[in-house]
């Protein structure tokens, strides 16, 4: 399989990228998409926090999917499939850079 390197930016934060060929329109589209929402939320709500708008984002994308018919791939509502499954490689990169889920979350909780 061919392959290509690619550089999306969300939130601020510019990620590289291994894609198959043919599939970087649809990565850079979706990641896009993440972009505007994650947008949408810090303009509307005010919030600066990049983990919350982020994971602010990723309910409102997953919502969506869940609302939509249960055949309709996640390439559909403009997500390609790919990139729920990079959502590890995602999290392994803000890990590298020092961001964890668990940053910012009430320790009592």
């Amino acid at each position: 399989m061919n392959e290509s390197s690619i550089q999306v930016t969300i939130a601020g934060r510019t990620y590289p990228l291994t894609v198959a060929d043919g599939e970087a329109k649809s990565v850079r589209d979706a990641a896009g998409r993440i972009d505007e929402i994650v947008q949408r939320f810090q303009r509307d709500y005010g919030v600066s926090d990049r983990q919350d708008l982020l994971a602010m984002a990723a309910l409102q994308l997953l919502s969506d999917a869940a609302a939509a018919p249960s055949e309709a791939p996640p390439a559909s509502l403009g997500v390609p499939t790919e990139v729920f499954d990079g959502l590890e490689e995602v999290r392994s990169l803000l890990a590298q850079a020092g961001i964890s889920p668990e940053e910012g979350q009430d320790s009592t909780s």
